[in-house]
């Protein structure tokens, strides 16, 4: 006698290749969606701790003013130097992208008006009283 050999239906072999090919399809869809996942909260973080720290520099700027312990034209100054801030900032951000470059060159010109903003609230320089 001769030995049957029983083998799926053509249909049945297109079905799992294609349920295969669905899966893996499926796989690759969604792998690079959460490979970037990352690298946006990332930016969003980045952003968000600029801001803020944009934030706080200008209301100790204000507090500097209101206390006399900063001069009109040393608050001038640093106004300037928080837009200037503010603008390198919108620059890195119109591509959608602030890289990790951009962030430092950010972060540098945050440190320096840190150390301006002290430097001018502690010069011994008061902002003459109304009488």
């Amino acid at each position: 006698m001769h030995s049957l050999r029983i083998t799926p239906a053509p249909s049945k072999r297109l079905l799992g290749l294609a349920l295969t090919a669905c899966l893996v399809g499926g796989v690759a869809i969604v792998a690079p969606t959460d490979a970037f996942a990352g690298p946006v909260k990332r930016q969003v973080k980045r952003r968000a701790k600029v801001n803020k720290r944009q934030a706080r520099q200008n209301a100790r700027i204000k507090r500097g003013v209101r206390s006399g312990e900063v001069t009109k034209k040393e608050a001038r100054k640093l106004r300037r130097q928080q837009r200037h801030i503010k603008r390198v900032e919108k620059r890195a951000k119109r591509d959608g992208v602030v890289t990790k470059r951009e962030a430092r060159k950010i972060q540098r010109k945050q440190n320096r008006a840190n150390r301006n903003i002290r430097r001018a609230k502690h010069n011994n320089r008061k902002r003459p009283r109304a009488r």
